[in-house]
Parts: C-alpha cells; structure tokens; sequence
C-alpha cells in the first residue's frame, strides 16, 4: 500500500475510520475512508489515492482486455487534477496512432501501459489517475 495526497504526492496521510473512543481500539474502515483525508505536509483536506492498487488494477484489466480483444486503444479514467482536487473522467488514450483523429475524444495520449501507470504516480502533470473503469476500442 502506497497512500498519497493528490495535492502534493506526500505519504504522511490520515483518514476516517471507526475506532472505540473508550480504548481507542481500531474498529473497521470502510473503502471510502480511503477516498478523502488529510495531509500533513500541505495541510489540506484531499483526495487520497493507493498507486500501487491502482496501478494493479490497470495492469489487470489490461491483461484480461488483451486477452480477449487485443490491445486496448483508451482507458476510462477518474483523475484528479492536482490544484483544485477536482474528481474528473476522462478518457486515456492508449496509441498515438489507433487514435489519430479522436483528439477531440481523447483528454491524454500515453504511448504504452508504462506511461499509463506512470499517470498514477504524484509526477511532472497536472492531475493523477486516481481510477480505471474500463478499457475499450475505437468502433
């Protein structure tokens, strides 16, 4: 588990969970405890995201899609632009060339799988993808 703040890419994170206030015994989280919390370093409430799962969980859904259908040409995707924490889909393309002609369609091009999953990294854009919903071709 890698949690980082989307602001800023820092890992020194907290979130909500459920915990006895008698004993301060951890009680349970739910999966949204994980979606919004607080960083200490730029001390702002953000949205939290888990690179390593989400990174995972395209890497997955890459290997099923080629399997069965070929090389996906676009990923649909929630990222997160880093200024504003504003939750956005968006649609990622996955060649350059399968989508010339769907720039208007396309909000960001990668080249590879390898610069897809580096978008899930607090890195040198704007936003981070924070979600994969699914892979497609263009019809």
């Amino acid at each position: 588990m890698n949690t980082i703040c989307t602001r800023c890419g820092s890992t020194d994170v907290s979130c909500e969970a459920m915990i006895n206030p008698n004993t301060g015994e951890l009680r349970n989280y739910t999966d949204d405890s994980f979606l919004f919390g607080w960083c200490e370093k730029c001390g702002y409430g953000s949205v939290l995201t888990d690179t390593d799962e989400i990174k995972r969980d395209i890497g997955k859904m890459f290997q099923q899609f080629m399997e069965i259908h070929g090389t996906p040409d676009y990923a649909v995707c929630d990222i997160v632009w880093k200024k504003d924490n504003k939750i956005e889909s968006v649609k990622i393309g996955l060649s350059k060339e399968r989508n010339s002609g769907k720039d208007n369609e396309v909000f960001f091009n990668c080249s590879s799988l390898r610069d897809i999953l580096s978008l899930c990294e607090y890195g040198k854009e704007d936003f981070i993808i924070t979600a994969i919903h699914y892979l497609d071709k263009w019809h």
